[in-house]
């Protein structure tokens, strides 16, 4: 026999009840007890028992679910802390400073309209160069393109070695000399580009997850050279430390040397002097019809994450006995592998001791520096002596350094991520071209309570669909995820042994969410070290199908037109909408392959407040007309989605 689902109620009776029964035993045991009008002092006795009782019964119901939230917790089972967004700034020089590196862990804010400042701290240094990047050009071959104004961006896209790359193509890069030159270098050490992909383009996104895992070989061998001062003939060839990009073939980072003295020159179709770097062409072809469309290049690019470090914060001081309280942290949630925890000894050396984190003390021994974090909590917990070492007594607990920080608010716009919280007067700003992702709250007891059966059922790995699917719902920045087995993107008609693939539905206010080539790469890394070793795993954004409606509806004569068409429009795209942001719709929105039947949107506008009848209703596909009496078929990877405006006429109801 199976479970019930929901925790039985041990009592269900409610005040009224209560009251009722109280009042029936007055006959019985207190007969000379005449008057029961709300007015005498012993009724108003039993309705405070009966409101009192019924609070009582409250919170024994309540027994069940902490009881609950306590064997998991035994399990080791905790809320998943905060995930923070991803953000790649890019830095620009102040003309004619001395320019210094932006070290790891600068501080970047963003203030989004109405809401609390956001802080981003880049994850890694980057070295800016001092010139400004205003030419860039194609070269193809035989011709030279100026592609400046599709770099600028955001949304316009060109191709940087043309539409038939061959060996010779390059893409051209000048920086203009506006300021006297300063006395150090022009070009750091060590450059940092990062190639920007389309972010709305026809071909569909997907991802095989063993090319995140594992870098692809380009399709072509890509060199960077320079002019320089001592031979500006020859182009001198750049040592490439890390192509992130694949060749221009996905979105990454760019690792460059940076060029030794070199010479300002012209090139192909700008008449100007400048510094010129390029990316050519060397060995190796693109596939027939692959040729790489960027949106644009940028240098002096770092990554940032949505984390505050906090530094030097003394948790308290040891007890020296096993059970001690957790020491807590200040701030929460906390990244885990952020902390950096260490015991300063109540000896006069002050001896200090450096701790490790483990995930439990079981496997400690009692001479062992280990801890156990919670993350979410933000507490420590020591051993007790027998499974880890306990600190000495009087030793102080002291957080060298721990991050904290991260949720869906830091995933800001693009160009919100401008205050640079430190003073350098050597950068002239700092911006995020697009927009920040990943970033997910600390997760709800409630979507706790109802996910951990599955949580235990899974375990971490990814063996059936459902694992596939909880899993990729895990990562930060996704509204919803389905897994389909035996599916290959390439090949969706076809049963592929082994192939599985996780469709992703980004949590975006897009009417049909796109996830990003990032958010795909992070799914993909998170998938791919909890799957079985022999599936083939891929990463895709859905089939979307668009859907336009044209109908004729009759109002009530003293409606406003204009306003019953603007409320049809927005319960039918609510229907239809692919995350369930409308009323209409449940929390998930509507299911993968659900074929869409033109007849459903009948009942959709007829709940519609001042509609009276439904005249005339057709329904279009991706713009092609569909028949009313036949469902839209949507693929098993599908989704559909609603026009932004639909052809809707109001005509004000006549009697017949």
């Amino acid at each position: 026999m199976p479970l019930e689902q929901e925790a039985p109620q041990l009592d269900i009776r409610t005040y009224d009840q209560i009251r009722r029964e109280a009042l029936l035993r007055i006959p019985r045991y207190t007969p000379e007890w005449t008057d029961w009008n709300e007015s005498d002092p012993g009724v108003t006795l039993i309705e405070l028992f009966a409101w009192l009782t019924e609070m009582l019964l409250v919170q024994m119901d309540r027994v069940p679910e902490r009881s609950y939230i306590k064997f998991l917790k035994l399990l080791g089972m905790e809320l998943r802390p905060a995930v923070p967004a991803t953000a790649y700034l890019t830095f620009t020089a102040q003309p004619g400073a001395a320019v210094n590196p932006v070290p790891p862990g600068s501080q970047i804010a963003a203030q989004p309209p109405g809401a609390d400042q956001v802080i981003f701290e880049t994850s890694e240094g980057v070295a800016l160069i001092r010139l400004p990047l205003t030419d860039v050009q194609a070269f193809d071959g035989a011709t030279f393109t100026v592609v400046t104004p599709a770099n600028a961006g955001p949304d316009a896209t060109f191709r940087p070695f043309g539409w038939q790359p061959q060996v010779g193509s390059a893409l051209y890069l000048g920086f203009t000399q506006s300021t006297p030159a300063a006395q150090e270098p022009i070009f750091p050490q060590q450059m940092n580009w990062r190639v920007f992909l389309p972010q709305n383009t026809p071909e569909r996104r997907q991802r095989r997850c063993e090319e995140v895992q594992i870098a692809p070989v380009p399709p072509v061998e890509l060199v960077w050279e320079y002019r320089p001062k001592d031979d500006p003939a020859r182009w001198r060839r750049l040592q490439v430390f890390g192509d992130g990009s694949a060749a221009f073939t996905r979105e990454g980072t760019i690792k460059v040397q940076g060029p030794v003295e070199p010479i300002m020159t012209r090139e192909g179709r700008v008449t100007d002097e400048r510094f010129w770097l390029r990316v050519r062409i060397a060995g190796g072809s693109y596939p027939a019809g692959a040729a790489p469309v960027i949106s644009f290049i940028r240098p002096n690019v770092a990554q940032a994450l949505s984390l505050a470090t906090v530094r030097e914060e003394t948790l308290g001081e040891s007890q020296g006995t096993a059970n001690q309280p957790p020491f807590a942290l200040q701030r929460r949630p906390v990244q885990p592998d952020s902390l950096v925890l260490e015991t300063e000894g109540p000896d006069p050396d002050r001896k200090v001791t450096r701790w490790e984190r483990r995930d439990d003390l079981l496997a400690s021994g009692p001479d062992d520096p280990h801890y156990v974090l919670n993350a979410t909590a933000g507490e420590v917990r020591f051993g007790d002596g027998i499974n880890g070492l306990i600190p000495v007594a009087g030793s102080l607990i002291i957080a060298r350094s721990y991050q904290y920080g991260g949720g869906q608010a830091a995933n800001v716009g693009p160009n919100m991520i401008t205050l640079l919280l430190s003073n350098r007067s050597d950068i002239a700003s700092v911006m995020n071209e697009r927009k920040a992702e990943g970033g997910n709250d600390e997760e709800r007891i409630d979507d706790f309570l109802k996910t951990a059966p599955t949580r235990l059922r899974h375990n971490n790995r990814a063996v059936s669909t459902d694992d596939y699917k909880i899993l990729a719902e895990e990562v930060g920045g996704v509204g919803k995820a389905i897994a389909l087995a035996q599916f290959h993107p390439d090949y969706p008609d076809v049963d592929v042994p082994g192939a599985v693939t996780v469709v992703v539905v980004p949590a975006t206010d897009d009417p049909a969410p796109r996830p990003s080539q990032p958010l795909l790469d992070v799914v993909c890394t998170y998938l791919d070290t909890r799957r079985t070793l022999g599936a083939e795993l891929y990463v895709v954004e859905p089939t979307y199908i668009r859907i336009t409606v044209e109908a004729q509806v009759d109002a009530e004569p003293y409606a406003s037109p204009d306003d019953v068409r603007n409320t049809i429009i927005t319960a039918i795209n609510a229907e239809l909408d692919p995350l369930g942001r409308g009323a209409n719709q449940s929390d998930n929105g509507r299911d993968f392959g659900l074929d869409l039947y033109p007849t459903s949107l009948y009942s959709v506008i007829q709940r519609v407040q001042y509609v009276k009848a439904v005249r005339y209703l057709v329904l279009f596909a991706d713009g092609q007309e569909q028949d009313a009496n036949q469902p839209i078929n949507v693929p098993r990877d599908g989704l559909v989605y609603g026009e932004l405006d639909h052809r809707i006429e109001v005509r004000p109801y006549q009697e017949q």
